[in-house]
């Protein structure tokens, strides 16, 4: 994707905590009870990321995010399983 479409890219601060806590491994389920929020609304939230990064799948969007550095780990560190 070129960089100037990657750059209009805005992710909503529950978008970006889930996707935070996905990338560390935590399934929807276990994501969810971390943020008091329905499986769901997490699933949901990871659905309108990939959507977002045109992305195929889970690890592909999360690799995609990395690679871009659409993932701010600075930004959670308040978040339970924050490094």
């Amino acid at each position: 994707m070129p960089r100037q479409i990657e750059e209009l890219i805005r992710l909503t601060n529950r978008e970006s905590e889930v996707l935070y806590l996905v990338s560390l491994g935590l399934s929807a389920k276990e994501a969810a009870i971390e943020l008091d929020i329905s499986p769901c609304t997490v699933e949901r939230h990871v659905e309108n990321v990939r959507l977002k990064t045109r992305t195929r799948n889970r690890a592909h969007m999360i690799a995609h995010v990395i690679r871009e550095g659409l993932l701010n780990q600075d930004r959670h560190s308040e978040l339970p399983f924050a490094a």
